[in-house]
């Protein structure tokens, strides 16, 4: 059955100005979806620091059989030699995008160098399509900012099989992005990271996604050595005071230990040796919560505690995360070298960094 969901910011605006551009509005609502024969889609934004941006979506087929990769091979030269509709229609769509996003945010938009490609990944087991232009004016540009946020004046609905990429090829750092992103490539730090994602499904509010890129901010540097210059007599008076305090502080142990206090208030044994009740108070309480590691930390630890390697489907079963979620952050986490994934049959086995399977038999048929 066709899927419902508009899958294309395209869609979204397009639709949102239905009053001001109708007959356009129309015809992309009901062409702009993520086509019948794929089941995920990826939105990538490059951000530039003159404003402009490279759009690109991409479609991706599961190819689960040998004859599935051949047809595909197929449809992907075709593609590439011949302007299909569904080429054809993403050149109409994108340029009405810009024609709406000027008169929106009342910056000249246009859209060009319009570019498509498509193939098989082996690695991923899966065939993609990928059709991309040039937004010009996409961001607004400040003095040391550029910032994406007036294009979604409407909102913007990410649907469940779809994920948006922010990323840039700038010499700036993001600075902000809000809502807080499903994920980053440096799940530490905002600014070192190289792209934030958001997964859906999710609906964002007026002017959201909100993402804010800055200069990088200045590394630390030493304060000038002008209170250390101190005179000599004062230094030597701290130190001094410093030295009395700290025999003041071993003499009052000294009696405290002799007559027993220190025992008593440490709760050791006559032999000296640390209660249980103490061995457990001081051991530490440095446990993780599941509930504090973002979703890639949570998958590592997930196949830590099963011995490296688990079964896709289990992964998804445990987490309760949807099976597109759960296909793209693995996709995410291979690319990255963090796992790697090995398909036995219709099943992929997922495994840790050092942790794949010796031979091409299923890790799992001892089981």
């Amino acid at each position: 059955m066709p899927r419902a969901v508009v899958a294309t910011l395209a869609a979204v605006l397009l639709v949102a100005s239905f009053a001001a551009s109708p007959a356009v509005a129309g015809a992309s609502a009901d062409r702009l979806q993520t086509p019948d024969r794929f089941d995920t889609t990826t939105f990538r934004v490059t951000l530039y620091e003159n404003g402009s941006a490279t759009w690109a979506m991409v479609h991706y087929q599961p190819l689960e059989t040998e004859n599935d990769t051949e047809q595909f091979r197929a449809y992907a030269t075709n593609f590439e030699e011949n302007e299909t509709e569904l080429y054809r229609d993403f050149v109409t769509d994108a340029e009405a995008l810009t024609r709406i996003g000027t008169n929106k945010t009342d910056r000249r938009m246009t859209a060009s160098n319009f570019e498509r490609s498509a193939g098989v990944e082996p690695s991923q087991q899966r065939g993609a399509v990928r059709m991309s232009f040039r937004w010009e004016n996409f961001s607004q540009v400040y003095a040391q900012r550029v910032v994406v946020s007036d294009v979604f004046d409407d909102g913007f609905y990410l649907g469940e099989s779809q994920r948006m990429v922010f990323d840039h090829d700038t010499s700036m750092e993001f600075a902000a992005a809000r809502p807080t992103p499903s994920s980053t490539s440096d799940p530490d730090s905002l600014r070192s990271s190289g792209s934030v994602t958001y997964f859906g499904e999710q609906s964002f509010a007026s002017s959201r996604p909100y993402i804010e890129l800055a200069q990088p901010e200045p590394q630390g540097t030493a304060t000038p050595n002008t209170t250390v210059v101190a005179n000599t007599a004062g230094e030597s008076m701290w130190q001094f005071a410093l030295v009395l305090a700290v025999l003041a502080l071993g003499a009052v142990a000294a009696a405290a230990w002799r007559s027993g206090a220190a025992g008593a208030v440490l709760g050791n044994d006559d032999d000296g040796t640390a209660t249980a009740s103490e061995t457990d108070s001081t051991s530490g309480t440095a446990v993780e919560e599941p509930e504090l590691l973002n979703d890639d930390d949570r998958v590592i630890k997930l196949l830590e505690e099963n011995g490296g390697r688990m079964k896709q489907v289990d992964i998804v079963e445990t987490t309760e995360w949807s099976k597109s979620k759960v296909s793209m952050l693995l996709s995410d986490m291979e690319e990255n070298g963090d796992i790697s994934k090995l398909r036995v049959g219709r099943e992929n086995i997922i495994s840790l960094a050092g942790e794949e399977p010796d031979a091409a038999g299923s890790p799992f048929d001892e089981e």
